[in-house]
C-alpha cells in the first residue's frame, strides 16, 4: 500500500491533549502539537489548509466530566502551528465539526448555551463571528452531518430518542427521526440515504439493547431499513465509492478488570446493505475516515490510543499507528485512556 507523497493523517488525542501528524507514505509520526484539553473532533479545511479541533470538556469524558470547554483550535497542516483559538463562550461543549465548502462556514454542534438546548452554530472561522444558531431541540447533539447542498443538517443526540433534522436554508421547525438513541451518523455520497448507529453506547453494554444501523430516506426523513449488528455500533462512515463502514465496540463482560476487548470494523455495500467483510481493530473504535480513492480507511481506537490502517481492497489491517497509550494521563485520573479520537486525512499541498 502506498500513499501520495506528502499526504498526512491528523489524529487528536482526547486525554493526551495533543494533535498528532503522521506521514502516510512512511507511517512515521512527524509532529506532536500540544493543544487544549479533551479534544474531540477534527475537520480539514482544504481552502485554508488548516484543521479545526473541538475541545468539548476541560477534563473527563461524556457523562463524567468537569467544566465544559468552549474552544475551537485552528492549526496549519503544513507548518503544524496553532494559528488561532476561537472561543465560542457562552456556548459550550462543542463537538461535531462540518464545513460547508460553498460558504466557508463551519457548523459546530454545542451541548448548550444562553438560548437553551443544544444546537448547531454557523461559524465564520475567518472573522470568528457566529452567523446563526440552530436549535436541535435536544440537550446533547453530538455528531452532525450536512446534506451535499448545504440546506439541511442532521444531528445524532445520544440518549435522546430521535435524530434532529435542521432546516439551515429556511429556518423551519426541527423535524425528528425516531431512534432508540444514537451515536455517529453518515450520509451516502449523493445524500439520499442517512446511516445512523443505534442506540447510544453504554458501559457495560445493555443486554436488552438491539444494535443496528438505521437507514433513513432523506427525501421523506423516514427509516426504510435496519442493518442488524451483533455488537455496539459507534462510528459510521461512507466512502466516496459507496462502501459503508461501521465500527463496533465489544466488551469482556467480566465483573473485574478492563471492560473492553478488540473492536470490529464491519463493511457493507451502502446501496444494497449486503455485508462484505468484518475484521478486528483496536479497543473502542470511535471515528473512521477514508482516502479519496476509497482504498484505505483509518479507524481511531479510543481506548487503545491507536489508529488501525485498513486496506479496503483486501479488508486487512495493514498497520497500526500508535498515538497515545495513556503515558500522559494525570495521576489519579479515574477514566480510561482516550488517546485517539478525531481524525482528518490531509492530501498533499498543491
Amino acid at each position: 500500500m502506498s500513499f501520495p507523497g506528502g499526504a498526512q493523517l491528523a489524529v487528536l488525542s482526547q486525554s493526551g491533549h495533543t494533535l498528532n501528524f503522521f506521514d502516510l507514505d512512511s507511517g512515521r509520526r512527524t509532529d506532536v502539537v500540544d493543544v487544549l484539553p479533551e479534544g474531540h473532533e477534527l475537520c480539514f479545511d482544504p481552502a485554508r489548509r488548516v484543521v479545526y479541533a473541538s475541545h468539548t470538556y476541560r477534563s473527563g469524558h461524556y457523562l463524567a466530566h468537569e467544566e465544559k470547554g468552549t474552544e475551537i483550535s485552528v492549526v496549519d497542516v503544513d507548518t503544524h502551528r496553532i494559528l488561532d483559538v476561537i472561543d465560542l463562550a457562552p456556548e459550550h461543549a462543542p463537538h461535531a465539526l462540518q464545513l460547508d465548502p460553498a460558504t466557508g462556514l463551519l457548523y459546530v454542534s454545542v451541548e448548550g448555551g444562553p438560548q437553551g438546548a443544544g444546537g448547531l452554530l454557523a461559524l465564520d472561522p475567518l472573522t470568528r463571528e457566529v452567523r446563526a444558531r440552530y436549535s436541535a431541540e435536544a440537550p446533547i447533539p453530538h455528531w452532525a452531518v450536512l446534506t451535499p447542498d448545504g440546506r439541511r443538517a442532521y444531528t445524532a443526540n445520544k440518549q435522546s430518542p430521535y435524530v434532529s433534522v435542521i432546516d439551515l436554508a429556511g429556518g423551519g421547525p426541527v423535524r425528528r427521526v425516531p431512534v432508540a438513541g444514537s451515536e455517529d451518523l453518515a450520509l451516502s455520497p449523493d445524500g439520499t440515504r442517512l446511516f445512523v448507529a443505534t442506540p447510544t453506547i453504554s458501559v457495560p453494554a445493555d443486554p436488552r439493547a438491539t444494535y443496528a444501523v438505521q437507514v433513513v430516506d432523506t427525501a421523506s426523513d423516514e427509516i426504510v431499513h435496519a442493518i442488524p449488528l451483533e455488537e455496539v455500533p459507534s462510528p459510521v462512515h461512507v466512502t466516496d465509492d459507496g462502501t459503508l463502514l461501521v465500527g463496533q465496540w465489544r466488551f469482556t463482560g467480566a465483573p473485574a478488570g478492563p471492560p473492553f476487548r478488540s473492536g470490529l470494523l464491519s463493511v457493507f455495500d451502502a446501496a444494497t446493505y449486503e455485508p462484505r467483510a468484518e475484521l478486528e481493530v483496536g479497543l473502542g473504535p470511535i471515528n473512521i475516515v477514508s482516502t479519496p480513492d476509497s482504498t484505505t480507511a483509518f479507524v481511531a481506537n479510543l481506548q487503545s490510543g491507536t489508529v488501525s490502517v485498513v486496506d479496503l481492497t483486501t479488508f486487512r489491517v495493514v498497520t497500526t499507528l500508535e498515538v497515545d497509550r495513556g503515558e500522559r494521563l494525570p495521576a489519579g485520573r479515574g477514566v480510561p485512556n482516550q488517546g485517539a479520537h478525531g481524525l482528518a486525512y490531509i492530501p498533499a499541498a498543491g
